[in-house]
């Protein structure tokens, strides 16, 4: 068919245009088509090529086969697929193909329609309606399906409003219906509100703020955290933007910024890190954040790491740091290669900081003290044994517990178990000792008595140990008491000290002496002592200390019994019977050396038919003896020990008559030159009876030594050196000169001569203190009584009975009634070797008081008067032994000028007193017998207390140091000199007088160095001194003269 051209009006023709037709031939019609006029979407007239009418739908059935069925043609004048009845209902244009409700496309649109882009979206309609897109939405298609030219419009449309045109997204290859596939320099119009207010990369901040911000709305991770206005997206909660292994949505819970690599908990690490920030070194400690997770140490904490594994460059901050506290920087510990981490691990030198933190708590040298208590301790941090022990709060470390810092030899920590001190080389357990003692503590001298502690056997205590020896009677018995004690004699040379012996006590009577430089005790033992046990209780010192250290050990020593000695006797008798004259079977008997006497032996002796010995020793001829040679025995046996016996024989020769008995007795002297008093007749005897040079002839032949001389007397030659010397000299009778006997005179030659001292025995009866009892009453020197200004009185106290130091006799509390002994012995001052000794014989019987005992006071004091401290007229005082109070003695005395015994045993002195030596007496009564009584004198020295004015320190001896009378009353003290100027030349504390003296020499701020003497002239002193009294000063001036 032709085009036909029609008018408008075909429009409403065709519009409702019905057509009844009657097919009468059966055949197949297929449809029914009219061309009509195609309307521009401008509404402008043009050639219809094709007219649609739209056939009914139940045309797909038979119906169409009746002749009588209606059709009813709507026709789609514009071919959009809507027909014009169903555009007029959708207010559509049905002339216009672009004009038109999409879903209301009800009949097949033209070919025109279908090459046609109504959008102008360069996709034709057809297209868009395979792609199932809107041709009429320009924004609606499948950019890759466009296969037309777009519009001008769409390509200055911005379908995705990314404020991006269409078409420059499709030069840029940017996706123009993805808002957020742009561009951002390109956008060049204004982006949509929906753009502005979506969040491209889902970071959770707008695109427009992101603009704002100036941050990429693309880049997930360019954004201001502040300004997050929106919910992130979930890829964005699940990224890591800084790469520290933390997800932006844990890292915004926990606080942290998913911006900052370093910003995070690392506990919430839930993703790997990113290589970045394994690499970085957060905490810029010089170990990356990798190792440190690999070592465990914290990568945020620049004191957390450990040293070997830095392998990067630490930050200026780490450098100039002090991770431990020690004072000194992180920088300066790795140049000096100490630890930074160890708080006890640096170069004190190198201090720049102020110590702090972990230093102040830590215990560098273990001893159990943190450094920053040493440090108010004053004591040094870094040395284990130097703090105070007081001060310990933390555990000591294993070093110092198993060390010993004061060298006993016991651990440290064993110290303080024991609780002793373990910075005190004498306060220890020696049950604890389980390390070598170090070689200063083996010198020391912990116990004081002179032997160093390596030698000591007990270096805590001053010990002396008991002895023992035996001795025959009479016989010097010498023991090494120091053998076994502590203490060391003063020939030793690892003696520190100085050793002093001397007896204290003990039961023994003989002669005692100390040896203190060999620590020899030697004793001789007196003859009633003989076959018994004796003791004699020494006392050892060390007395270069001051108070001394002593100890006291008992010395038993077993003593022989007596040696006795019977002696054969020979006599001539005549027939005619009687006594021998002259005979005694005990002349020539000796005990312990020493003539026999019937007060030291019994005598015992059975008769025989021709002989007797009698009583007293001499011998009988029984009557009616004939001529002959006859024998009898005799035994002799000491009295003190009735055991202790010997037996001899005596022969006599029975002749008819009788000579003369002539007998010549020895002699012994002691002297020089002419022996005074010497006789050598003076003991010999004629018939018994005393010669004389007229009875006898004297001869003896001189020795180099000794000469008898005719009158019988001895001389010494002159030059004989000391010594014990013998001559014999010979008597016969004149009458008779064939009647001789001979005898030896015994000499000791001696330098000078000793005065005759004379000890002898004494005797009383009595109970406590013996009344009048003096053992000195009866002793004599020279022939002279003596007194204790000539002698020294010594005697041991046996368990009954006591001498005391004024001869008085005492017997102890308890005894029995009985007979006791006891020794003593007086040496002569002037010559400590000329003693003798002498026996008391006390008689104890019942009923004698209580022994009491006032004994004398001696004190010191100053010149100010009041009571004297700590003094007590009662406190040495004894009742029966026993401690003397008023509740069991009556106090009387009567004050003096000077002196008062008040009521309770304490002295005052009077007020304004000078000083001198004052007494006063007192007396004791047993308040149970008022009778029995004592007194005693107190005696007070007062000794003010006064600062010599005269220093001459020239050596002379004479006040060579500045000496200040009565410091022994002095607590403490302090003295300062001055010169002139008033510059201190002398300072010092707790002044003695010994060794803390003020000897003319500098000690103070002058100009003179420390040991120059200073310049003779005026000086003046302060003296401040504090005594029981109280506090005082004292200020003058001294003089220095050289």
């Amino acid at each position: 068919m032709e085009n036909i051209t029609f008018l408008k009006l075909w429009n409403t023709i065709v519009r409702y245009f019905t057509a009844t037709v009657f097919f009468l031939v059966v055949g197949l019609v297929s449809s029914f088509g009219m061309t009509p006029n195609h309307i521009s979407a401008s509404g402008n007239t043009d050639t219809i090529s094709n007219t649609h009418i739209a056939l009914p739908s139940s045309w797909n059935g038979l119906e169409w086969l009746n002749p009588f069925y209606e059709i009813s043609v709507d026709p789609d004048c514009d071919g959009d697929g809507v027909t014009c009845k169903q555009e007029e209902q959708d207010g559509t244009d049905p002339n216009d193909p672009c004009d038109f409700v999409l879903e209301h496309q009800d009949c097949t649109p033209s070919t025109a329609w279908k090459n046609s882009d109504c959008d102008g979206d360069g996709v034709t309609n057809q297209k868009e309606k395979e792609d199932g897109t809107d041709p009429l939405n320009p924004c609606d298609l499948i950019l890759e399906h466009q296969n037309c030219s777009a519009s001008n419009e769409w390509k200055n449309m911005d379908c995705d409003g990314d404020g991006v045109t269409n078409e420059k997204e499709k030069e840029d290859g940017t996706d123009p219906f993805d808002p957020c596939d742009l561009i951002l320099e390109h956008q060049n119009c204004s982006a949509s509100n929906e753009w502005k207010n979506m969040d491209c990369d889902g970071d959770g901040v707008t695109n427009e703020k992101e603009k704002e911000d100036g941050t990429d709305p693309f880049d997930p991770c360019d954004l201001i955290l502040e300004h997050q206005n929106c919910s992130p997206s979930d890829e964005w909660k699940n990224m890591d933007c800084d790469g520290d292994g933390v997800t932006n949505e844990k890292e915004k819970e926990d606080g942290t910024d998913p911006f900052d690599p370093c910003d995070l908990i690392l506990e919430h690490q839930n993703c790997s890190p990113s290589d970045e920030w394994k690499n970085m070194d957060c905490d810029g400690d010089g170990v990356t954040n990798e190792k440190e997770k690999e070592d465990g140490t914290d990568p945020f904490d620049p004191c957390d790491f450990i040293p070997e594994h830095q392998n990067c460059t630490p930050s200026e901050e780490w450098k100039n740091m002090d991770c431990d506290g020690d004072g000194v920087t992180n920088e300066d510990e790795k140049e000096d290669g100490t630890d930074p981490l160890d708080p006890c691990d640096y170069n004190p030198d190198h201090i720049t900081l102020p110590q702090s933190g972990d230093y102040l708590t830590a215990d560098c040298d273990g001893d159990g003290v943190t450094n920053e208590d040493e440090e108010e301790d004053g004591t040094d941090p870094n040395d284990a044994c130097d703090f105070v022990l007081d001060s310990q709060t933390v555990d000591p470390s294993s070093t110092w517990n198993a060390s010993d810092c004061d060298g006993d030899g016991v651990t440290n920590e064993d110290e303080k178990e024991d609780g002793t001190d373990p910075l005190d080389p004498c306060d220890y357990n020696p049950e604890s000792i389980t390390l070598e003692p170090s070689a200063e503590w083996k010198e020391l001298d912990c116990d004081g008595d002179g032997n160093p502690n390596d030698k000591d056997p007990n270096p805590l205590e001053a010990t002396a140990v008991d002895d023992s020896g035996s001795t025959p009677a009479l016989t010097e018995v010498a023991i090494n008491i120091l053998e076994n004690d502590d203490y060391l004699p003063n020939n030793d040379d690892n003696n520190v000290g100085v050793t002093n012996l001397s007896r204290i006590g003990g039961t023994a009577t003989g002669v005692v002496s100390f040896d203190a430089d060999t620590g020899i005790m030697t004793y001789t033992p007196t003859e009633l002592e003989s076959n018994s046990t004796v003791t004699v209780v020494y006392q050892v010192c060390n007395v270069l200390p001051d108070p001394n250290v002593c100890a006291s050990a008992t010395v038993t020593i077993e003593v022989g019994a007596n040696t006795i000695d019977a002696v054969d006797d020979s006599y001539t008798g005549s027939t005619s019977g009687g006594d021998i004259v002259d005979s005694d079977v005990l002349s020539n008997d000796t005990l312990n050396g020493e003539p026999v006497t019937l007060a030291e032996v019994t005598l015992t002796s059975t008769p025989t038919d021709e002989l007797t010995i009698n009583d007293d020793g001499s011998v009988s001829v029984n009557p009616g003896t004939a001529e002959g040679i006859y024998t009898i025995t005799y035994t002799i046996c000491e009295i003190a020990n009735v055991e202790n016996c010997d037996t001899a024989m005596v022969t006599v020769e029975v002749v008819e008559g009788m000579a003369n008995v002539i007998d010549a007795v020895d002699d012994s002297y002691t002297g020089n030159g002419d022996i005074v008093d010497s006789d050598v007749l003076s003991n010999d005897t004629l018939n018994g009876e005393s010669v004389t040079l007229e009875d006898v002839i004297l001869t003896s032949t001189p020795t180099d030594e000794l000469t008898i001389n005719p009158d019988g007397s001895v001389t010494v030659n002159p030059g004989t050196a000391e010594g014990i010397y013998t001559i014999t000299y010979t008597i016969c009778e004149i009458a008779n000169v064939e009647n001789c006997d001979t005898a030896m005179v015994t000499v000791e030659v001696v330098e000078g001569m000793a005065n005759v001292i004379d000890a002898v025995d004494d005797s009383y009866t009595g109970n406590g203190d013996i009344v009048d009892s003096d053992v000195l009453s009866n002793d004599t020197l020279n022939g002279e009584s003596v007194t204790l200004e000539d002698v020294i009185l010594t005697s041991d106290p046996t368990d009954e009975l006591t001498i005391n130091d004024d001869g008085s006799v005492s017997v102890n509390p308890g005894t029995a009634e009985g007979i006791y002994t006891i020794t003593y012995t007086i040496c002569e001052i002037a010559n400590v070797e000329n003693c003798d000794m002498a026996t008391v014989t006390v008689e104890v019987t019942e009923g004698m008081v209580n022994v009491i005992d006032a004994v004398d006071d001696f004190y010191t004091e100053g010149t100010e008067g009041g009571a004297i401290p700590n003094a007590n007229v009662l406190l040495n005082d004894r009742l029966d032994g026993g401690e003397v109070t008023l509740s069991n003695v009556i106090l009387t005395s009567d004050p003096t000028n000077s002196l008062t015994i008040n009521d309770d045993g304490t002295i005052t002195v009077d007020s304004g007193i000078t000083e001198g030596e004052y007494t006063i007496e007192y007396t004791i009564c047993e308040r149970d017998n008022p009778e029995n009584c004592d007194t005693a004198t107190v005696t007070v020295i007062i000794e003010e207390i006064e600062v010599n004015q005269m220093v001459t320190p020239n050596g002379d001896l004479k006040n060579d140091f500045l000496f200040i009378r009565g410091v022994s009353k002095i607590k403490s003290s302090t003295l300062q000199i001055f010169n002139r100027w008033g510059v201190a030349v002398y300072e010092g504390k707790n002044y003695d007088n010994v060794r803390n003296v003020f000897d003319g020499r500098s000690r103070g701020r002058s100009s003179l160095s420390v040991n120059d003497y200073l310049p003779a002239g005026v000086y003046f002193y302060i003296f401040n001194y504090e005594t029981e009294k109280g506090s005082f000063t004292d200020t003058d001036y001294i003089y220095i003269s050289r």
